[in-house]
């Protein structure tokens, strides 16, 4: 009897755990069904959403900002900017169907637009630029949000690249992390007409089948001029805006931790963000920029071309500025590393200057490039048509070595210093950006040199210089340009010609650059930028206008961060600021220094010449 009632007990158990079991199957069914389910119509909304995202137009009025501060670069006019536009944002949902648009909120470019929305999925924006009736070129960028993030949910950019005195189709494209759609919408809006930027006289279309590289043109100002201004044009030679200065040019464009980083003042360094807000600025103190600075990121320092202010010399001194810091020291001074050269040299006729001081402007350094040592630079001298390698620059600088076709080193110490010349080769002479390029397939200890070698035979403080060594030299007034590749051998101590190609003539400033697979150009006296392929055969070249004109340095930037490179490699990618697109907004940058000569209407070369001839 216990025996059945123990077994019809194990089969109840039993039963009622076949039960439990068959209601968990049950229940897990149920939940994966209403899982699936759920998420198939999760899929489905999403689908029929990203199905619903067509382009629209979209109507908008820009805002404007007021200021009582005038000084861009300060932080009083930065914060009045800031503070209006948080008055704008209070209370408003701003969407991508309508965003808050603000002309040039933080006065750093002059048609550019600020741009802010907010949107529940996380996306990366691309903006197109597009002027047809003007005959500009789409000019199409992804922008970098101020978060430094690639998908966000705030959207906050400057967008670059309109053209004054146009109607502009802004288009904005919003993409999720698959690559879809999230949002489109594209409005009009007409940028102010600005007098101040020169207008292009003529464009002569080259022979080029390649295509061009990507950015914009950047005139990066001048010095003997009331307005200073970078003037930026497309690759249709239509003006792109301004980006305003104070007194003086700058001569490069840097991106520093995601900063755009240049020279707006006589001895003033700028930081701007990827929404054109100054968030810091750098004194030298008692130096003043002239030529080249650039920035050494293994030592976090900007190396600077300067006059030292408490020197009676000129164009001969190098400063680092730390970055951490802020603080300006000296790096080293020429006189020390070719002491004979500089006591040798004297001061031209009538005992000024070229830009009218009494300062001696001996060895006239106007541009520099590192070596991949990371203590080495070389020093383009347009005054001794020399370039030099000077090593140990961070500890105790010294000359590595000197390349030089003439005769002023015969019989110095500097003499032992000169590569060998292997072949037979139009010289450098008066050159200008030096560029150093490295190249894989090379063997170590072998590097190209490439420059404007303006070819210009003239030296005011050496006058015994024996020009004969320099066949076909040319003058102030006429002669040919080229671009000059040199092959350096530091093993075996010698140097050759890589490669070679006339330019448009100038005899003073200019520069050339390596761009996407292009070569852009600028020939400062014939008032002339333009592009070659790799082939050597012109895209086209532009004339500027020179009203109140007298020098401006032209780079073509891509401005994109990744686009800027200290060195190169066998490809011509490169160090080229055609323009710039700062990875943030609309811009390109690639880093091609143009110094252009252009004549006015008031201050003439031959005015500010006065004994002789302006150079620079």
């Amino acid at each position: 009897m216990m025996k059945t009632v123990k077994e019809i007990v194990k089969r109840e158990r039993q039963k009622g755990r076949r039960r439990v079991g068959i209601m968990i199957v049950l229940i897990a069914l149920c939940a994966t069904a209403i899982f699936f389910g759920t998420k198939a119509y999760h899929n489905y909304k999403e689908e029929e959403f990203f199905k619903s995202v067509k382009e629209k137009e979209i109507k908008v009025t820009p805002k404007s900002i007021t200021h009582k501060q005038t000084d861009i670069f300060t932080q009083s006019y930065q914060k009045e900017t800031d503070d209006q536009l948080k008055a704008l944002k209070k209370g408003k949902n701003y969407t991508f169907n309508k965003p808050l648009i603000v002309w040039n909120a933080y006065g750093t470019y002059t048609t550019s637009l600020y741009y802010y929305a907010k949107n529940d999925r996380a996306s990366y924006a691309v903006c197109t630029v597009e002027a047809s009736e003007a005959g500009a070129s789409p000019y199409k960028r992804t922008l970098k949000s101020v978060s430094g993030k690639k998908y966000v949910t705030t959207h906050e950019y400057q967008i670059k690249g309109l053209v004054p005195g146009a109607k502009n189709k802004i288009t904005m494209q919003f993409f999720n992390e698959d690559g879809r759609a999230v949002g489109k919408t594209h409005f009009y809006v007409t940028a102010p007409k600005d007098d101040v930027i020169p207008a292009i006289l003529k464009k002569n279309t080259g022979t080029s089948k390649a295509k061009m590289s990507d950015g914009l043109f950047c005139l990066f100002g001048h010095d003997k001029a009331d307005v200073s201004n970078i003037y930026l044009y497309d690759n249709n030679g239509v003006s792109r805006g301004r980006m305003p200065l104070n007194k003086y040019r700058t001569d490069r464009f840097l991106f520093i931790k995601g900063q755009l980083v240049y020279s707006y003042d006589y001895n003033k360094i700028a930081f701007t963000n990827c929404i054109g807000k100054v968030t810091r600025t750098i004194d030298i103190g008692n130096y003043q920029f002239h030529h080249d600075f650039r920035y050494d990121k293994k030592h976090d320092k900007i190396i600077c071309l300067v006059n030292n202010l408490d020197k009676d010399t000129i164009e001969d001194t190098i400063v680092q500025v730390d970055i951490k810091t802020g603080k300006t020291s000296m790096l080293f001074d020429c006189e020390k590393i070719l002491p004979l050269m500089r006591k040798l040299a004297i001061q031209r006729k009538g005992g000024r200057n070229t830009y009218g001081g009494t300062e001696l402007d001996w060895i006239h350094i106007n541009s520099f490039d590192f070596l991949d040592d990371g203590n080495s630079l070389v020093l383009s001298s347009r005054e001794q048509s020399s370039i030099l390698k000077i090593k140990n620059i961070y500890t105790k600088p010294e000359l590595d070595y000197v390349i030089h076709r003439g005769t002023i080193y015969n019989g110095t110490d500097i003499a032992k210093y000169q590569l060998k010349r292997e072949g037979d080769f139009v010289a450098n002479a008066g050159q200008h950006t030096i560029t150093v390029e490295y190249d894989d397939s090379l063997p170590e200890g072998q590097y190209y040199l490439y420059m404007f070698n303006n070819n210009y035979g003239r030296a005011t403080s050496i006058p015994t210089f024996d020009w004969s060594m320099y066949p076909n030299v040319g003058n102030f007034k006429s002669g040919t340009s080229y671009y000059s590749k040199f092959l350096v051998d530091e093993k075996t101590r010698t140097y050759k010609l890589a490669q070679q190609f006339s330019l448009p003539y100038s005899a003073i400033v200019s520069s050339v650059q390596h761009l996407g697979g292009n070569i852009p150009f600028s020939s400062g006296m014939s008032k002339t930028f333009g592009e070659y392929d790799k082939e050597f055969c012109s895209h086209f070249e532009q004339i500027a206008y020179p009203p109140n004109f007298l020098r401006e340095l032209a780079l073509k930037f891509c401005f994109r961060q990744k686009s800027l490179k200290l060195r190169h490699s066998s490809n011509w990618a490169a160090n080229l600021f055609k323009i710039w697109q700062n990875s943030n907004a609309a811009f390109s940058v690639a880093y091609l220094i143009f110094i252009i000569y252009l004549k006015s209407g008031v201050w003439t070369i031959t005015r500010l010449d006065n004994l002789s001839e302006c150079v620079c």
